[in-house]
């Protein structure tokens, strides 16, 4: 089973986001801070991070810094409600093709469920 990283501080669309991709069958696990998601990844590897960036510890950027400087090479989706994220987006996948892509919030849940399939397949 392809297993999913959720890193998401709202209680209920974090729940939302997870009820839906376990419909689909993938395993779906929430962590609501940077720290705690840098923890999980000590000793857990998914097949996918979907990280928001506005987090109340430290921001998804550095979440997503930290992950590849500690040699984790998968794909991570990064959440926004920042629509300047874009041009930002632009320059740093320009220079660095650190992610895979970003998601403007809110986000439908059918446009979740295809960025999820097309970043790491079906269930």
């Amino acid at each position: 089973m392809k297993k999913i990283l959720l890193v998401e501080d709202g209680k209920h669309l974090s729940q939302i986001y997870k009820e839906e991709l376990e419909e689909l069958g993938y395993s779906v696990d929430i962590e609501a801070t940077g720290n705690d998601a840098l923890k999980y990844l000590e000793n857990n590897m998914p097949d996918l991070i979907i990280l928001d960036i506005n987090l109340p510890d430290i921001n998804g950027i550095t979440v997503l810094q930290r992950v590849r400087q500690a040699g984790i090479d998968l794909p991570i989706m990064m959440c926004t409600a920042y629509e300047q994220f874009e041009s930002y987006y632009q320059r740093f996948t320009d220079k660095h093709k650190e992610y895979y892509s970003y998601l403007l919030k809110p986000i439908t849940l059918e446009k979740l469920k295809s960025e999820v399939e097309k970043a790491i397949g079906k269930p």
